[in-house]
């Protein structure tokens, strides 16, 4: 499966707050991540596409959605650690190692 998430030069505080609430949401995994941004186009739709997915997938309920909440607890405590998010296709993000 290639993976060809587009490159995102910086992303806005609430793109990455985004970014981080879409990997912690129940049943995404990496692949799904990527898969679901290379379709949506961005992250806030893909986001917004998860109850009806759940539904198109015979799931009852949607699964759990991370909250804005959540992401903003912790990214801060990331902060305060000194640990800073950098997504795929940001300028700092490490090369792939061989």
């Amino acid at each position: 499966m290639t993976m060809t998430v587009h490159a995102n030069p910086h992303l806005t505080d609430d793109e990455r707050r985004d970014w981080l609430r879409l990997i912690r949401s129940q049943n995404i995994g990496p692949r799904t991540f990527h898969a679901l941004i290379n379709h949506y186009g961005n992250v806030r739709d893909a986001l917004a596409a998860l109850p009806q997915l759940a539904r198109r997938g015979g799931a009852s309920a949607p699964g759990r959605i991370c909250t804005r909440a959540e992401a903003e607890r912790e990214m801060a405590a990331a902060q305060a650690a000194g640990v800073a998010f950098v997504a795929l296709g940001e300028p700092d993000y490490p090369p792939v190692l061989p």
